[in-house]
């Protein structure tokens, strides 16, 4: 699993620079759809409006992020998920 070597988090999106130069952007809204918790993965709507709060490095291996406005903070999502969701989006 490769980490990235920068994560620029702002309230609409979060970029993840990869050791290979590559650019990650996802939207926040992109990534609250994408959340793997078991809440969210047994139907939990979408936000559309949501915006990120916080992200936390989780270990070596993923990013732990709370999102607004409805303060969910329970999905984790590993680097290799991130590098999926930006190359599909």
């Amino acid at each position: 699993m490769e980490a990235p070597v920068r994560i620029e988090v702002e309230p609409g999106a979060v970029a993840l620079v990869w050791e290979d130069g590559d650019t990650t952007t996802i939207p926040a809204s992109d990534l609250r759809a994408a959340c793997p918790c078991a809440g969210c993965k047994e139907g939990a709507a979408q936000v559309p409006a949501a915006s990120i709060e916080t992200a936390r490095i989780v270990g070596d291996y993923a990013l732990n992020v709370t999102f607004g406005p409805d303060h969910h903070a329970t999905g984790i999502f590993p680097y290799d998920l991130l590098r999926d969701l930006g190359q599909a989006s």
